[in-house]
């Protein structure tokens, strides 16, 4: 894997930590209004699509990669037989 993808989970684990900590009323105690709680569910909500995002980026660079590999074994089996 490389740095970016390491970079989107990190980021995607801090949102949704970020977003459950106000949530919960970890972050900004005195606050109770209503934009403090959208803005926690907002960023859960980022957060698991980055993490979903992330993972489905891992298995298409598998699939490609498998492609790849199949590609040039299937070329192998064709030039031995000719």
């Amino acid at each position: 894997m490389n740095a970016s993808l390491y970079i989107n989970f990190a980021t995607a684990i801090v949102t949704f930590a970020f977003g459950l900590l106000l949530l919960t009323g970890i972050i900004y105690q005195d606050s109770n209004d209503s934009t403090k709680i959208m803005l926690g569910i907002v960023l859960m909500i980022y957060g698991v699509y980055r993490f979903v995002n992330s993972i489905s980026k891992v298995r298409q660079a598998k699939l490609q990669e498998r492609s790849e590999q199949l590609n040039k074994e299937r070329e192998k089996l064709f030039n031995k037989n000719e």
